[in-house]
């Protein structure tokens, strides 16, 4: 596993801080910060608020809790949690506790927070369930602050922000990068967590997927053409879904007969929990062949060795292109293989995992292809 990129030097109205990406690329002269951190920081200092008395939410790397300290983080993702670890171990800074967005976010056993520091994700979905969740956990009158940069904001930013916590103040923009802020005005009725769904034809059923879920509402056409090549793999006793999403490509192995148990395995909180929500409802009767993996791929994963890993590898970091993501992730697949373990992968054709898979693995055939992806199935010896 790469360690983190090199640390750059953040000077903030808090301090200087030597912060780091997650996961390192080579070469990468990316920050771990935006300048839509700095308005938020800025502002929380214009305000004069403690950081105990600060929620920090979807903080990609860290920089904002290393900056602020704050209560705790609301974050979906095991990436960000991974930086916020090391970012604040090279600032000996105190580790700001991880709430993940499927939790409250004062399940941390905090104190309500008087302002909620927030960088606007990328699917506006998700943006609306967490302003949702905050308006109806939190005080009426807390500080919203929003932020992000203007090639990523969209032009209804500010409306959802008005919908869903209250009257809404925007910001001159600075350096390519917008703050909002909003005090929330009521509590909105508790209609539970927002799902999209559509009919899986494999599986005979419908698949649901929390907001922050990759092809949430439509099988994206990656996973499809390596579906299609399911009737020409060998069986496996266990078989991984790497970047499971909402779980569709090792439910559907499993209702084909290609797995008799399964790991479904996601840095999204989100993803894992649509797939047990899935899983549970396409299959009742066999929960106890199925088990569930939050964190950065197969890093941290102790289970069962696989004879068959299943990937359809995300290429996008939040609202960064990252092709280096789907590369971090076929370095754990070697070592959570069987020893005549197979990883059947789809790709975009412009992405060379081809070359990549035979630096690791002894034998790597490309067994379909069209005119916008590869599947290749990579042997281990």
């Amino acid at each position: 596993m790469k360690p983190p990129s090199a640390p750059q030097t953040w000077q903030t109205v808090f301090g200087t801080f030597k912060l780091s990406r997650y996961p390192a690329q080579n070469g990468d002269k990316q920050l771990a910060w935006s300048a839509a951190d700095d308005l938020l920081l800025d502002e929380v200092a214009r305000l004069d608020v403690s950081g105990s008395q600060v929620l920090v939410v979807n903080d990609p790397h860290g920089a904002l809790c290393v900056a602020l300290q704050p209560a705790a983080l609301w974050t979906d993702s095991a990436l960000s949690a991974l930086a916020l670890k090391h970012n604040a171990h090279i600032n000996h800074r105190i580790e700001t506790p991880v709430v993940w967005s499927t939790d409250s976010p004062l399940s941390a056993k905090i104190e309500a927070p008087n302002v909620i520091v927030l960088r606007v994700p990328k699917h506006l979905s998700f943006f609306e369930h967490q302003l949702t969740i905050l308006a109806r956990e939190l005080p009426v009158g807390t500080t919203v602050l929003a932020a992000g940069m203007d090639k990523h904001l969209s032009s209804h930013t500010a409306t959802i922000l008005e919908r869903c916590i209250g009257p809404t103040q925007r910001f001159p923009g600075r350096r390519k990068a917008r703050l909002f802020s909003a005090q929330i005005a009521a509590r909105p009725a508790d209609e539970g967590l927002p799902r999209a769904a559509y009919y899986c034809e494999p599986i005979k059923d419908s698949l649901q997927s929390l907001p922050n879920v990759f092809s949430k509402d439509k099988l994206d056409r990656g996973s499809r053409l390596l579906m299609e090549q399911f009737p020409t793999l060998a069986s496996a006793r266990t078989v991984i879904d790497l970047a499971c999403g909402n779980g569709v490509l090792g439910l559907t192995a499993f209702k084909l007969g290609l797995a008799r148990a399964l790991v479904f395995c996601d840095e999204s909180a989100m993803a894992v929990r649509s797939a047990q929500l899935n899983a549970t409802q396409c299959f009742p009767e066999d929960v106890h062949k199925f088990s569930f993996h939050h964190g950065d791929g197969l890093r941290m994963y102790s289970g069962e060795l696989a004879e068959l890993i299943l990937c359809n590898p995300p290429f996008h970091l939040d609202h960064t292109v990252d092709a280096c993501l789907g590369s971090h992730l076929l370095q754990h697949c070697g070592q959570r293989l069987s020893p005549d373990g197979r990883l059947c992968l789809v790709g975009n054709r412009h992405l060379n995992y081809g070359d990549e898979l035979a630096h690791t693995f002894n034998r790597v055939e490309k067994i379909a292809s069209n005119s916008k992806f590869n599947v290749f199935l990579a042997h281990k010896y």
